[in-house]
C-alpha cells in the first residue's frame, strides 16, 4: 500500500519542495516502511512526487514505486493483477508503467484488482485512475490545480486550504457517508467512479473510462447466452482467491449466515481447496450468523470456530473521554469523509490478507422491499435500506439541494436506459461503494489486504445484464453456488433463505432466527450515546461553542439540541448522529492524529492547530436505590436513575467497590411510578446484578451511580 502525491510548483503557492516534503509526510496517516521522493523537470518547472509505502502480502514497499530517467514515474496503491490461463499474475509498478506507455492509455481489460494508479509520462503528462468501482480513492484540486493524491489531506496540505465544504459534509448526518465527489474540503474533489484524469501543460482533463461496468444498451435477463460470462466470472473470482491465500497450509475463511460468504465458500470448494479450509464466524454465542456458519461447517465436515465480533474489544459503554478520543482519531484518519458508526479507525500495519464477500451486494438488489408505483422519489430510494435525515435535522434548502443531487444521478441513469427498479442498485454502486467502502479501504487495507472475489469484472458486468427482479431474487448467488458447490444450497441461512421464485427445486430451509434476549443485531458501543448523558451534554456543548460553522447552514442546531435532550436514538438515528459528530469535529479541527503503525499521537504542522474539546461537568443524575436482594448466586441492586437535563438518556449504572467496577446495567426498565414525578417516560429503572464471587467474603461497601462520573446514587454495605 502506498500513499502518494504529485504536484507542480505552481500549485504549491510558492512553497519549495524541500519545505513541503516534511509537511506531507506528517499528513500521512501511517508510519511508512519506505519513503520515496522525486522530481521530473520540464519547461514548466516540472513535477514533484512523494510516496509513503508499506510492505504488504503482495508487494515490497519499493515495488510500488517506479521511476526511470527519461521514462517517467509510476506509483501504485492496492493490488493489481491479471489472469493468465486461470492463474493470477501480480503486476508491480514497473509492470503497470510498461502497460501505460503513453498518455491516455488504459489498462487492458483483463487487468483486475483494487487499486489507484498514477503514471507520469516523459512528456510531463500525469495520468491517474482507480479501479472500476473506485474502492481506492483519488483526489485532485477543485480548481484544476496541478496536484493529485490518494489522500484528500495531502491535496489540502499542498494547496494550504482547509476550508470546509458543506456539500460534502452535509451527507454524513443524513446517511452516514458522502454522495458524489465533494469532499470535506472546498479545495479538494474526489475523482469520480470510472473516471480518469490527465494533467498536462494546458490543465486537467477528466474523461470517462471506456466500456463502463453499468450498461443498459443490450438485452436484459439471464439466458444460456450469458453462461460464458458467468464461467469467466467464476474463473476470475477463483484466480483472485488463489492470489490471496498462502501457497500451502490452512486457509481461514469467514462464513456468516448470509449468501455472500456462502458464494465465496462455494468458489473455494470448486477450486479444490476443501482440505485446507478452516471456517470461522464472528459474533456472540448463539447469534444467527454463528449458528448458521457452524451448520454449514458441519454439513461439509469442516472445522469451525467462533470469534468475538468486530468491536467486541470495545466496551459496550463508553466514557465521554473515550467517545471523543476515538471519533477525533477517526476524523483525522478518514479526512472527515465518513460517519462514525462503523468506527473506521486503524492502529497497526500488517501483511495479512482477508478474502471477503464484499461486492456481493452489487450482484443482488440494494433492497428486497417492493418499489412504490410510478417514478421513484430520491429520498424514498435511499430509505429502501438506509437512513435519510432520520432525526429531521436538515434545513429545508439543504434537503432540497441534496434531493436535487440524487435526482440528477437518477436522471442520468434513466437516460442511459435504466429502469426505475435499477436506480437503487445504481445508487449503491455509484455512491456507497466508493464513498463508504472506499473510506474503509483507505484505512483498514493497510492493516490487512482484502481480496474480493465477488468483485470479478465479469461478475459485476453480468449483474447489470440481469433484470432488477433477477438481482432481487439473488439469481447470480444461486447460480454460482449451484454450479460450484450444490451441497451448499440446503444449509439454512441466518434470517433469510432462497427466493422461491428461483424454482421449485430451490431448498426452503427455515432460517436461523435470533433467540430470546439476544443482543442487538446492529450496534454496541454506539448506543453509549443513549446511556451516557455526559456524551450528549458534550456534543451539545461543542455545537453551541461555535456559531460560525458552515454546518449550521445545513443542520438546524436548535433541532439538534432538542434531539439530544428528548430523543432516544435508534439504529438509523445513531448513524445520523455519529455522522454529524464527525462532520462537526472535521470543521472544528477537532482531530487526534494517530498513525497506523505507532500508538504515539503525531504533530501535523501542515493543518490548522487541533481544537480542544469544551470542558463540561458531568450532568446531574437523580436516582434512588430501592432494594438490595440475593438472586441465584448474585446480589441484585434495584432502583432508578434519571438525568433531568437529558431526559431521553437511559443511564448506564455501575456498581463499584473502591476503584473496581463490579457490574454495569442500563436503567431502562419501565417504572410508571416515576412519570407523575416528572422523571421522563418512566423507563429509567434498573436491576443491576453483581455476581456474588465478585463481592468476596465479609462486609463490602458498594457504590451505585453513573458509570462515567457524577455523584453516587447510593452507598451500601453488602455482607456475605
Amino acid at each position: 500500500m502506498a500513499l502518494f502525491i504529485f504536484w507542480r510548483d505552481r500549485a504549491a503557492k510558492g512553497r519549495p519542495a524541500e519545505r513541503l516534503h516534511p509537511l506531507l509526510r506528517a499528513e500521512a496517516h501511517l508510519l511508512p516502511d519506505h519513503v520515496a521522493t522525486g522530481h521530473q523537470p520540464d519547461a514548466a518547472g516540472g513535477w514533484h512526487f512523494a510516496a509513503f509505502a508499506t510492505r504488504t502480502h503482495f508487494y515490497a514497499p519499493e515495488a510500488q514505486v517506479w521511476q526511470r530517467a527519461g521514462l517517467g514515474a509510476c506509483i501504485i496503491h492496492g493490488l493489481i493483477w491479471r489472469s493468465v490461463d486461470g492463474r493470477p499474475v501480480l503486476l508491480d509498478a514497473a509492470a503497470v508503467a510498461t502497460l501505460l506507455d503513453r498518455p491516455g492509455t488504459e489498462l487492458p481489460a483483463d487487468v483486475m484488482g483494487e487499486y489507484a494508479v498514477a503514471r507520469l509520462h516523459p512528456d510531463g503528462t500525469l495520468d491517474a485512475f482507480s479501479d472500476r468501482a473506485g474502492l481506492h480513492q483519488l483526489f485532485h484540486g477543485a480548481q484544476g490545480q496541478a496536484v493529485l493524491a490518494n489522500r484528500a489531506g495531502l491535496v489540502a496540505t499542498l494547496l494550504d486550504d482547509w476550508t470546509a465544504d458543506p456539500s460534502g459534509l452535509r451527507w454524513l448526518p443524513a446517511i452516514g457517508y458522502r454522495v458524489g465527489t465533494a469532499t470535506a474540503y472546498r479545495s479538494v474533489v474526489q475523482l469520480g467512479q470510472e473516471r480518469r484524469i490527465g494533467i498536462g501543460p494546458d490543465g486537467a482533463t477528466l474523461a470517462a473510462m471506456a466500456d463502463p461496468v453499468i450498461r443498459f444498451d443490450g438485452p436484459r435477463g439471464y439466458s444460456a447466452a450469458l453462461d460464458p460470462m458467468l464461467d469467466e466470472g467464476i474463473v476470475q473470482a477463483q484466480a483472485g482467491i488463489r492470489l490471496g491465500i498462502p501457497v500451502d497450509g490452512a486457509i481461514d475463511l469467514p462464513i456468516t449466515g448470509g449468501k455472500d460468504s456462502r458464494v465465496v465458500l462455494a468458489l473455494c470448494l470448486a477450486a479444490g481447496l476443501r482440505d485446507r479450509l478452516r471456517l470461522f464466524t464472528r459474533g456472540y454465542e448463539g447469534h444467527p450468523d454463528v449458528v448458521a456458519g457452524a451448520g454449514v461447517a458441519a454439513a461439509l465436515g469442516l472445522p469451525h470456530r467462533r470469534e468475538p465480533p468486530h468491536g467486541s474489544d470495545e466496551p459496550a459503554h463508553w466514557s465521554r473521554e473515550r467517545f471523543f478520543a476515538k471519533l477525533m482519531a477517526q476524523t483525522w484518519q478518514s479526512d472527515g469523509m465518513v460517519g462514525g458508526w462503523d468506527l473506521i479507525l486503524g492502529d497497526r500495519l500488517g501483511t495479512g490478507t482477508l478474502i471477503t464477500g464484499h461486492m456481493g451486494e452489487v450482484l443482488k438488489a440494494y433492497s428486497k422491499k417492493p418499489l412504490p408505483p410510478g417514478p421513484l422519489d430520491p429520498v424514498a430510494m435511499v430509505r429502501l435500506q438506509a437512513p435519510f435525515d432520520p432525526m429531521g435535522l436538515l434545513r429545508s434548502g439543504t434537503r432540497a439541494a441534496m434531493e436535487a443531487q440524487l435526482q440528477a444521478q437518477m436522471e442520468e441513469a434513466r437516460a442511459a436506459g435504466a429502469a426505475e427498479a435499477d436506480l437503487p442498485d445504481i445508487f449503491y454502486y455509484r455512491n456507497r461503494l466508493p464513498n463508504w467502502l472506499g473510506a474503509i479501504r483507505a484505512i483498514k487495507s493497510f492493516e490487512r489486504q482484502p481480496v474480493v472475489p465477488l468483485g470479478a469484472p465479469a461478475l459485476l458486468r453480468l449483474a447489470f445484464r440481469l433484470t432488477p427482479e433477477e438481482r432481487k431474487r439473488e439469481l447470480l448467488h444461486h447460480a454460482i453456488v449451484r454450479r460450484c458447490a450444490p451441497e451448499l444450497l440446503a444449509p439454512p441461512f441466518a434470517m433469510q433463505g432462497w427466493d422461491p421464485a428461483l424454482g421449485e427445486d430451490v431448498p426452503r430451509s427455515p432460517p436461523v432466527l435470533p433467540g430470546a434476549g439476544a443482543p442487538p443485531t446492529f450496534g454496541n458501543w454506539q448506543f453509549s450515546i443513549n446511556h451516557n448523558p455526559g456524551i450528549r451534554a458534550a456534543i451539545a456543548a461543542e455545537a453551541m461553542a461555535r456559531d460560525d460553522l458552515t454546518l449550521w447552514d445545513t443542520i438546524d442546531r436548535d433541532a439538534l439540541i432538542d434531539r439530544l435532550r428528548h430523543r432516544r436514538l435508534d439504529y438509523f438515528d445513531g448513524i445520523g448522529m455519529l455522522g454529524l459528530v464527525v462532520a462537526m469535529f472535521q470543521e472544528r479541527a477537532m482531530i487526534r492524529p494517530v498513525r497506523l503503525g505507532t500508538p504515539e499521537q503525531a504533530a501535523v504542522p501542515g493543518r490548522p492547530a487541533p481544537a480542544v474539546p469544551v470542558a463540561i461537568d458531568p450532568p446531574a443524575v437523580e436516582g434512588h436505590l430501592d432494594a438490595v436482594r440475593a438472586v441465584d448466586g448474585a446480589v441484585m441492586f434495584d432502583g432508578w436513575a434519571h438525568a433531568r437535563d437529558w431526559p431521553a438518556a437511559q443511564i448506564a449504572i455501575e456498581a463499584r467497590t473502591g476503584e473496581r467496577s463490579l457490574a454495569i446495567a442500563v436503567a431502562a426498565n419501565d417504572r410508571p411510578d416515576l412519570v407523575p414525578h416528572g422523571f421522563g417516560d418512566g423507563r429509567h429503572g434498573f436491576s443491576l446484578a453483581v455476581p456474588a464471587e465478585r463481592l468476596g467474603d465479609g462486609a463490602v461497601e458498594v457504590t451505585v451511580g453513573p458509570f462515567d462520573g457524577g455523584a453516587a446514587i447510593a452507598r451500601t454495605v453488602v455482607t456475605r
